[in-house]
């Protein structure tokens, strides 16, 4: 069934005359009668009387035809709108899995604010995972979007394309009764005595990895830990304990500012490479429209030393 010829139908039935109804379509009258002909005869019925020479009217089966036909239409506009928003990223679904160190960064959470407001149609579902569970997922293509650190396996996957996003600085927290607190800079070096609090190796391996070569490379000593926890804000609670001193990104900077100390250190500038990992195919619409967002509110520090 032609849907041009459906709205001939409609043309005609609202104008109730063919010249009429040709005219407001800006179409000669034999093209739109041939057309309704052709429609009445798909369907086996008449939808108009024609009888009266003057004006047409509908009959009983073309006053049943007439709403059907206008709904016809209307889901055809609503279809062609739904998949042209798609296309645009203005609507469907992004799954976005990232760090705590990247949700909590206000960057990442203006591109997601930015993307509730202009494409609100889009379904964002957030999933707050560790690097090990992100490259995972990444990999086996069950989240559209991953914000993690670096990780070999990433960048061997060929199916994957790896952007970083910022270099998360390390910091060396600990109670402010320290008393290594009461300086305002630290060497890597001073922490050489020092029990160390640490994410686990198995959910953080980069993050683990890194900070083993930095105390390694530039503090010349092997890092002692004194125990593991799942993240870094339940770290941050192990020192209010009394639990020695960890590594953090400065993403999770000042959460506790009257009871520990964040010190940067002044020999050397580690950091942390976050990266957007996506899969390396045309994808869908609304996670290049994202990936636009990232673009735009991240900075990213040339000069930074990655390690």
């Amino acid at each position: 069934m032609e849907l041009l010829h459906i709205r001939y139908f409609i043309a005609a039935a609202e104008k109730m005359h063919f010249a009429l109804a040709a005219e407001s379509l800006g179409i000669s009258q034999p093209s739109l009668s041939h057309g309704i002909q052709m429609l009445e005869q798909e369907l086996g019925v008449k939808l108009f009387d024609r009888s009266n020479k003057r004006r047409i009217s509908l009959t009983e089966s073309g006053r049943a035809f007439l709403p059907a036909a206008r709904n016809a239409i209307q889901q055809l506009s609503l279809a062609r709108r739904c998949a042209e928003e798609a296309e645009a990223g203005a609507s469907g679904h992004l799954s976005i899995g990232a760090l705590a160190s990247a949700l909590a960064r206000k960057e990442f959470l203006a591109a997601l604010a930015d993307m509730r407001r202009k494409y609100p149609k889009v379904e964002l579902e957030i999933i707050d995972e560790h690097s090990s569970g992100l490259s995972r997922r990444i990999r086996e293509h069950s989240i559209d979007l991953a914000i993690c650190r670096f990780d070999p396996q990433l960048f061997e996957d060929e199916t994957l394309v790896c952007r970083k996003l910022f270099d998360d600085e390390l910091l060396a927290v600990m109670p402010r009764s320290h008393a290594l607190a009461k300086r305002r800079s630290l060497k890597v070096a001073d922490l050489a005595e020092e029990k160390i609090i640490m994410v686990p190796q198995k959910t953080s391996p980069a993050f683990y990895e890194s900070i083993r070569a930095l105390c390694r490379e530039q503090g010349h000593f092997q890092l002692k830990i004194a125990g593991e926890c799942s993240n870094f804000y339940t770290a941050q609670h192990l020192l209010l304990a009394g639990f020695g001193v960890t590594f953090l990104p400065s993403s999770h900077e000042g959460l506790f500012p009257e009871a520990l100390a964040y010190r940067r250190f002044s020999d050397c500038s580690p950091r942390s490479s976050v990266y957007a990992v996506f899969g390396d195919l045309p994808g869908s619409a609304p996670l290049h429209t994202f990936l636009g967002l990232l673009t735009k509110h991240f900075q990213q520090d040339e000069k930074s030393v990655t390690i």
